[in-house]
């Protein structure tokens, strides 16, 4: 529609600023049409551009509303990891730290941010922000994908790099990872400020 209404109103303009330039030199004639050429190439992007956005805008509501079916997290291996693990890792992607956790009453507390509940909707457009080892003895024994941003938060566990069990964050869970964030931002803004 834009094109329609704007189209006609350049080109008149164009064409009669073309018929004075032809008359008054004619090498002015190459750069107006290279203008003209500019122009019709500059509205043609800009429509599909358009279209991109609204096709793009239906793809995300779409992945908004889709659900995540995995299972939760077995007791049994949480038991065991409450039992057995010797350490905890995150790896974060975007934070400038990672944390790693040795004593048992760390490796308890880390493990009550995990819910029994199952995280029935992640977006597929979520990303996660890191990833977290568990360890017993030195042995990986499980890996999740921790989720924690707008409308994704949980836990993804992992097998081979595919995902097998999914879990909600506890409350306990939410406070943790709020400030960590808010500790990863203070240490962004002294770096850039310096102080």
């Amino acid at each position: 529609m834009r094109l329609a209404i704007g189209l006609p109103f350049v080109q008149s303009i164009l064409s009669n600023y073309c018929l004075k330039a032809y008359f008054a030199n004619k090498s002015k004639i190459s750069m107006i049409r290279t203008i003209i050429l500019f122009i019709g190439v500059m509205l043609i992007l800009s429509c599909n551009s358009d279209q991109k956005k609204s096709a793009t805008t239906a793809v995300t509501t779409e992945n908004a509303a889709s659900k995540f079916k995995l299972p939760s997290f077995p007791q049994a291996e949480m038991e065991r990891l409450f039992q057995e693990a010797t350490f905890i890792d995150y790896i974060f992607y975007d934070l400038p730290f990672s944390i790693s956790q040795d004593n048992q009453p760390s490796i308890h507390a880390n493990l009550k941010l995990i819910s029994s509940g199952v995280l029935d909707n992640l977006p597929k457009n979520c990303k996660p922000i890191g990833r977290e080892f568990f360890q017993i003895n030195g042995e990986i024994v499980h890996e999740a994908d921790l989720y924690f941003s707008d409308s994704c938060y949980g836990y993804v566990f992992l097998k081979d790099e595919k995902p097998i069990y999914a879990n909600k964050l506890t409350e306990a869970g939410m406070k943790f990872y709020t400030n960590i964030i808010n500790q990863s931002n203070q240490i962004k803004n002294k770096a850039i400020n310096g102080k």
